[in-house]
């Protein structure tokens, strides 16, 4: 009799109980949606603010170049810098979302890798290297190759220098990205050796 009304009052307490701890964990699931959301929010905001300020400075740098350029003798030396300065930065973005359509495939494979076979070191290690190789893509994206001409007569010596500095900073990226994709190998043979 004691047992069947002590079970009675525990049923009682539990039915009153459970509702409200229900709503609490649907409370915090949607808080969290909404605080993720919001940091996503904040993230595309900074990264068109960032976007926006470049598109700015590059602006200004090529209006002070055009304005350089108009006091040169030879007018075909002044195209020819302008379409140097111009390609420059074109090279430079086309690298650079490639780059990023790389690095996104890769975190692609690699997020179907984690959902087979879970968690590993090797997955974390290749997550580490995708994510330092983006944030490297995404600063040599905002780089400005524009030209600053001090002369006429050192502007093919000035532009062969940023062609030679563009050159070397895509390298030391793409390196970067290299070895990303070679630890997303190195994961993919881990899982598919299985644990040692």
């Amino acid at each position: 009799m004691k047992i069947k009304a002590f079970s009675i009052v525990l049923l009682l307490i539990a039915s009153f109980t459970l509702p409200v701890y229900a709503k609490e964990s649907t409370d915090t699931a949607t808080t969290r949606k909404e605080k993720i959301q919001e940091r996503v929010e904040v993230r595309k905001e900074n990264i068109a603010q960032r976007i926006e300020t470049r598109k700015e400075n590059m602006a200004t740098r090529a209006a002070a170049l055009k304005e350089k350029l108009k006091n040169f003798r030879d007018q075909k030396k002044a195209s020819a810098a302008a379409r140097v300065s111009d390609n420059l930065n074109m090279i430079n973005d086309k690298q650079t979302v490639q780059m990023l359509k790389h690095l996104d495939k890769m975190t692609s494979i690699l997020n179907r890798l984690e959902a087979k076979v879970g968690a590993t070191d090797a997955i974390a290690a290749a997550k580490a290297a995708i994510t330092s190789a983006t944030e490297a893509v995404k600063a040599q994206a905002d780089s400005d190759y524009t030209l600053t001409i001090s002369g006429e007569a050192k502007a093919r010596e000035e532009a062969q220098a940023l062609r030679q500095k563009l050159h070397a900073d895509l390298k030391s990226v793409r390196q970067m990205v290299i070895d990303a994709k070679q630890s997303v190998a190195a994961a993919i043979r881990a899982a598919r050796e299985g644990p040692k």
